[in-house]
């Protein structure tokens, strides 16, 4: 009885067997015709798993080998819980033809975070998972911003901040210059500016009390010196100790990301009828935009209150109670600073600074440039706060702008 079984149980093995092995074979020769069918796919990297919304992202993209030419643009698709979001990426650098591989840069949505899937929208490509973070507004106003401490480090070795969220206790604060003009003689203008951070973040005050950790002292100075007259002196000296707060607001709709707040002495150390002196109180936030080509545009007002004005009582009519100001570039390229003031007796001024990177920086926003700097109006010095000048121009080399 076994062996009947057996016997029918070989017969339907046989008869099933020939079936199974076309269709194996069938599906083996589909699968081996694909790729002769699909297109090589682009390729697409980051030089970091990690992004943050709101903030340029980097990739390195290869093309296909079929492919000719490079499109400026590429479109990327990020997807999270299902819910799509296109992003353009636009081309960084000039290359050759020939070239496979070329750097592109984009601006992640703002209300994106978590875990998301990225591939190219337009074209077949590989595709990235990033974990995409939400930076505090401090971390926004970086330049390119957060992610590229990270991206932009490891492709071009460059730090692009115009406000550092992860800067030293002792920092940069103003520009610091030194230029060269001739108006009637030879004379140079320059100035140096710091900034302390009075509690450390890990303190015992800060831990009690958090606030504490945005108290910093300032100092900056600004000199003219007359090096075309006899024994070229110092024409006048500004000496500006500040105190303040630096925090983070929300940075939403129409709030600022930074905002400034405190008390600011500016006297040019003189006696008699050349000594001027100021106390202030000032408010001073800061709006950051940022475009896909990893330029920025800062608005900067500084609101001041005169609470004491000795030997220049009327420096509101030349100064007003505003200084506009604005900065529009890239650290790694061409930077455009104005400053514009205008008086409430209708005097005023205007400072344009336009720099050039000379070396590659050697903290945040600190290295070496080419400066040159058009003063034209009222209020070059505090001596001079009623007297107005036609334009000025100097050229030289700073070091923070």
């Amino acid at each position: 009885m076994d062996q009947i079984q057996e016997t029918d149980q070989l017969q339907k093995l046989k008869s099933v067997t020939p079936l199974f092995i076309l269709m194996l074979l069938a599906a083996l020769m589909s699968l081996v015709s694909l790729p002769a069918t699909a297109a090589s796919p682009w390729l697409i990297a980051t030089p970091d798993e990690t992004a943050y919304a709101g903030a340029p992202i980097m990739l390195e993209v290869v093309r296909p080998v079929a492919q000719e030419g490079w499109p400026r643009t590429l479109k990327l698709r990020m997807v999270r819980n299902g819910r799509a979001h296109e992003v353009e990426i636009t081309a960084i650098e000039t290359i050759s033809p020939e070239d496979t591989r070329r750097t592109y840069r984009g601006l992640l949505p703002a209300n994106l975070s978590g875990l998301v899937r990225v591939d190219l929208a337009e074209a077949e490509s590989n595709r990235l998972v990033l974990v995409v973070s939400t930076p505090d507004p401090i971390e926004r106003m970086q330049a390119p911003g957060v992610a590229d401490t990270a991206s932009t480090k490891a492709s071009s070795g460059i730090d692009n901040t115009f406000f550092s969220a992860d800067e030293p206790a002792l920092a940069a604060n103003e520009p610091m210059y030194f230029v060269l003009g001739d108006r009637g003689g030879l004379n140079a203008r320059f100035q140096f500016s710091f900034k302390y951070r009075i509690f450390d973040p890990d303190s015992y005050p800060v831990a009690w009390f958090s606030p504490l950790s945005g108290l910093n002292f300032a100092y900056t100075q600004t000199s003219i010196w007359d090096l075309g007259a006899d024994s070229a002196p110092f024409r006048d000296t500004s000496y500006r100790p500040s105190f303040f707060w630096q925090g983070a607001t929300f940075g939403k709709g129409l709030m600022p990301d930074l905002l400034r707040a405190g008390y600011e002495h500016e006297s040019n150390g003189k006696d008699n009828e050349s000594s001027r002196s100021l106390n202030m109180l000032f408010v001073q936030p800061i709006w950051r935009t940022e475009f896909s080509d990893g330029r920025a545009l800062v608005f900067s007002p500084k609101l001041v209150n005169y609470i004491d004005k000795v030997g220049n009582s009327d420096i509101q009519r030349y100064r007003g109670y505003v200084d506009w100001n604005l900065r529009y570039g890239r650290d790694d390229s061409w930077l455009l600073a104005t400053q514009l003031r205008h008086g409430t007796g209708g005097y005023a001024s205007a400072q344009l600074d336009l720099s050039y990177p000379l070396r590659k920086p050697l903290f945040a926003s600190t290295g070496g440039f080419v400066h040159l700097q058009l003063f034209r109006g009222y209020g070059e010095s505090l001596l001079d706060y009623n007297t107005g000048q036609d334009t000025q121009i100097r050229l030289g080399f700073s070091i923070v702008r």
